[in-house]
């Protein structure tokens, strides 16, 4: 078992599995105290607003809650009713050789990382790249007059001003045990939950997470199976849509924070799943994905782009999209008209 697989076990506890890690108590305490000192310190000097609204999706756990799929559909939704929305982030796991960076569908993800170009190529939107994030915001303004930008993560980076913040929780997953990093997955307190604008759940909300949302309401958000792609063999940087594979026995290959996740619903499409697992943000060697040669590999679209270099012909990946319920739509409309009537 990978040391990933043993802190998620404890982190989210099943079936009264011991969860409290006592040992760690020392380290979730001292972290606590310097998450919560960095916090005041920035916040003492809050940063100057920008000239467009910017809406951050982020979460208060380690791993995926689904925020990228979020970020996904917020720019779909605003594009579509006239707004020229940017995506901003962090750009985890790429080192570009200078910042910001603008990504492309040429781009590789060893420079981009894996969520950007996974955002540009299934979106179309201009997405920047660096660790200074109001950087990255400024770059999307000044050179493609974005009017409204889109943080993928950056809950925690309060460096970067924001208008909107929504936290993502996983709904099957919850906040798990509670405890903070490293004796639970918490990179904030709970109570972080009843400070922002609008809370998401990836799923139904767990008891405890609607407990912690206060007066907020927890917004469902349901990730829907939207459609398969594959990388043209010819020219391996465009992304095609293709037919999905028949049903029958298939290898499920995920690197994200909750693979399960994605295995269940592979198999709610009717597919035998053989389970092939990586740790989050892995970065793959063909070798890894040789199986038989035959069954078709099913992978989600963020570790699709991390295996276009070496695309074979039996491999596919699987956009998911999220629905969320009319009256969140509704609150990012009034934002986006109280910013832009406090802006007049």
């Amino acid at each position: 078992m990978s040391l990933e697989n043993w802190f998620n076990r404890r982190w989210y506890p099943q079936g009264g599995e011991g969860n409290s890690l006592p040992l760690l108590a020392p380290l979730e305490h001292l972290y606590r105290q310097v998450s919560a000192r960095r916090r005041r310190a920035e916040l003492a000097e809050p940063p100057a607003p920008l000239s467009v609204p910017v809406i951050v999706v982020g979460n208060i756990t380690t791993g995926g809650a689904g925020k990228t799929p979020l970020v996904a559909e917020l720019g779909r939704w605003l594009r579509e009713r006239g707004w020229n929305p940017g995506i901003i982030s962090r750009g985890y796991g790429g080192r570009a050789k200078r910042y910001p960076y603008q990504v492309t569908a040429q781009s590789h993800p060893l420079e981009s990382g894996d969520e950007p170009l996974m955002l540009h190529l299934i979106t179309g939107l201009p997405v920047m790249v660096s660790p200074d994030r109001t950087e990255a915001a400024q770059a999307l303004i000044d050179y493609h007059q974005c009017n409204v930008i889109l943080s993928d993560d950056g809950l925690q980076h309060y460096k970067l001003w924001r208008s909107l913040e929504i936290c993502v929780v996983d709904g099957q997953r919850g906040l798990g045990n509670g405890r903070m990093l490293p004796r639970g997955p918490l990179r904030e307190p709970p109570e972080r939950l009843r400070e922002v604008d609008l809370v998401v759940s990836n799923g139904e909300a767990a008891e405890h997470v609607r407990e912690q949302c206060g007066e907020l309401l927890a917004f469902s958000m349901q990730l829907q199976p939207a459609a398969w792609h594959q990388f043209n063999l010819d020219q391996i940087s465009q992304l095609k849509l293709a037919s999905g594979p028949g049903p029958g026995p298939v290898y499920g290959v995920a690197a994200i924070g909750n693979p399960q996740r994605f295995f269940h619903e592979l198999r709610q499409m009717g597919y035998q799943v053989m389970e092939r697992p990586f740790p989050d943000h892995h970065q793959f060697s063909p070798q890894e994905l040789q199986f038989d040669g035959v069954t078709p590999v099913i992978m989600t679209m963020k570790d699709a782009v991390k295996c276009r270099d070496f695309w074979q012909s039996h491999w596919w990946a699987l956009e998911v999209s999220a629905r969320l319920p009319d009256l969140f739509y509704q609150k990012i409309h009034q934002h986006l008209k109280q910013f832009s009537e406090d802006d007049q």
